[in-house]
């Protein structure tokens, strides 16, 4: 904080109410001085009165001036210190001159006389405290020395009362002088507290303006450093699910099985990427519905089970069947990252996911015995960037980003969610859920046939721009069966699809495509080329705002890579499950 700047800013706004006020009443002080001379026309030398009130006249017009001079400019080019010093300066000579009069005019004579001449300087004396309320010096330099040679006149007197009077007006000026600055600093202080929070809040503008740049630069860096490093990794999973096809000895299986754990683990950490960017992107829109969440809970267990066993962990599961209203796929991400992170942090003993019924909601939980996280560090923890700290040598800590995911999911879908740990023994996460309609979950989930895997054959599209992706989705999708056809960029889709004869089966479009073209425009163009709403999904690297928001208006479902292999297919029999197979040229 500096101090001299706020010292200048206080200065500067003590001289404005003084200036203002001196050059609103000018008119009035011309008439004191005036009504001095014409009461005192009969008592004192007629040439001394006129030079006394020329010399006032022309120190009231020299502040009148001052003040219009002042008004005129602005505050970017005025100097605190000149302006004040010249005030100061002209309050000082008025200042002499009244005190001069009272010095020079006082009639020992006439008591009606005097006690004008009094009553002209206690009220120039004590009125003027005003003029000290904000700067101190303009009193000491005005109304100070009239009190005082008022005293000083008494005192020439001589006789007893008027000793007195002197002895009584010098009290009454030590009074004044000690309103003068019990005021002054009261109201010195409202200022500089004033300046004070205004330059803190100055400064925390420029800080939160900083920081505010500081995040957009890390979106922007973590968007193309993920689009960049998504791209090679989505062809990596997809060569390692085709070459899984194909290998027969068991020592290459193995090999290739932690190939896929590696590829697996890079996959998650770019997901909570893209979750981040979906919630900052505000594109994610909750799909209420009524579960059972019981076999929900089960599916996650059975998701969790393996990592458990090798961490030697044991995970348990205690929740009574239950239904609750509530987005399935939102709160399984929530539960996912709950207790992943769980698993991460407990050296040994255990998980336990559990759910008990209340009145109005249904509270589930995940317990650990881990290393549990300090009071302190509790809502530090529900921030993206922010890892627990553990001792333990687990590689597989992420960026930081399942808690603060947690929070923003349970946020946006209005689920209180609280936190209890305790150091070197274990923490719960906590969430409540609304309790849903039984009925309603039978009417919305009727028994049907499993569905069937179908490859008879289809065709389907892909186009990308990167030459490596679609090498490895050719690769893997003629290993499933399927007759792919690939284009690196909007016109080559365009010709090859002309090429087929009622259209591809299914298209697979990346989001940004090189040229004015994205994928929503181009599957929109290729539906309209065959005039048939062909099945279509996006895949994307992308994690910028503006393009998920595209994605998300368009009404077509949108894979970030990388993709799981086990995921495209899924997406890709979902999306044939009803078409039959075109065929080619």
């Amino acid at each position: 904080m500096n101090a001299e700047k706020i010292e200048q800013r206080i200065k500067l706004a003590a001289l404005e109410p003084y200036i203002e006020q001196m050059g609103q009443n000018a008119l009035i002080s011309t008439i004191v001085p005036l009504t001095v001379v014409a009461v005192m026309w009969d008592q004192t030398s007629h040439t001394l009165l006129l030079v006394w009130l020329l010399g006032t006249l022309i120190m009231i017009a020299i502040r009148y001036a001052a003040s219009s001079a002042y008004a005129k400019r602005t505050k970017a080019v005025l100097n605190p210190g000149v302006w004040a010093r010249r005030m100061l300066y002209i309050s000082l000579l008025l200042g002499a001159l009244w005190c001069f009069a009272i010095l020079a005019f006082f009639s020992e004579g006439s008591a009606p006389h005097q006690v004008f001449l009094i009553t002209v300087a206690v009220t120039l004396g004590i009125g003027s405290i005003s003029s000290g309320t904000h700067w101190l010096p303009l009193y000491y330099v005005y109304g100070v020395p009239i009190l005082l040679s008022l005293i000083i006149r008494f005192a020439l007197v001589g006789t007893l009362p008027y000793l007195a009077l002197a002895a009584m007006m010098g009290l009454a000026l030590m009074a004044a002088v000690a309103f003068a600055k019990k005021l002054n600093a009261v109201v010195r202080s409202e200022m500089w507290l004033r300046h004070e929070s205004s330059e803190l809040a100055g400064q925390l503008r420029i800080k939160t303006e900083e920081a505010e740049q500081a995040v957009y630069a890390k979106s922007r860096v973590l968007a193309a450093a993920s689009h960049e490093l998504r791209q090679p990794l989505h062809a990596l999973s997809l060569f390692v699910d085709a070459l899984r096809e194909t290998l027969k000895n068991d020592e290459q299986v193995r090999i290739l099985k932690r190939m896929g754990t590696s590829v697996g683990s890079l996959r998650k950490l770019f997901d909570s990427l893209f979750d981040m960017s979906r919630l900052d992107a505000d594109v994610v829109y909750p799909e209420i519905g009524h579960f059972d969440l019981r076999p929900i809970l089960q599916d996650l267990q059975d998701e969790y089970r393996d990592e458990a066993t090798r961490r030697q962990l044991e995970l348990r599961l205690r929740a009574p069947s239950c239904v609750i209203r509530t987005d399935r796929v939102l709160l399984e991400r929530i539960l996912r990252n709950l207790i992943s992170n769980a698993l991460r942090y407990t050296p040994a003993g255990g998980v336990l996911i559990a759910a008990r019924v209340r009145s109005s909601s249904i509270l589930i939980q995940v317990w650990d015995t881990g290393i549990g996280i300090p009071s302190e560090s509790h809502d530090i923890a529900f921030i993206e960037f922010k890892r627990l700290q553990s001792a333990s040598t687990d590689r597989e800590k992420g960026l930081g980003f399942g808690l603060a995911i947690v929070r923003r999911l349970c946020d946006l879908m209005g689920y209180p969610v609280t936190l209890r740990s305790v150091l070197d023994r274990g923490s719960v996460f906590s969430l409540e859920v609304p309790r849903g309609d039984p009925e309603q979950v039978r009417q919305a989930h009727p028994e049907q046939p499993a569905e069937r895997w179908r490859n008879p054959g289809h065709t389907v599209m892909i186009i990308d721009d990167d030459a490596n992706i679609l090498n490895a989705m050719k690769t893997l999708l003629s290993v499933w069966g399927f007759h792919p056809v690939v284009s690196q960029s909007p016109g080559e889709a365009l010709d090859m699809a002309k090429a087929i004869r009622h259209g591809p089966d299914l298209i697979l479009s990346d989001l940004s495509l090189p040229g004015q073209q994205n994928g929503i425009e181009l599957i929109q163009k290729l539906r309209g080329e065959f005039q048939s709403k062909i099945p279509a999904f996006l895949i994307s690297g992308s994690t910028n705002a503006v393009e998920l928001k595209k994605a998300e208006d368009s009404g077509l479902k949108l894979i970030q890579k990388p993709i799981s292999p086990m995921l495209l297919r899924s997406m890709i029999q979902h999306h044939l499950a009803a078409t039959e197979p075109r065929d080619l040229v």
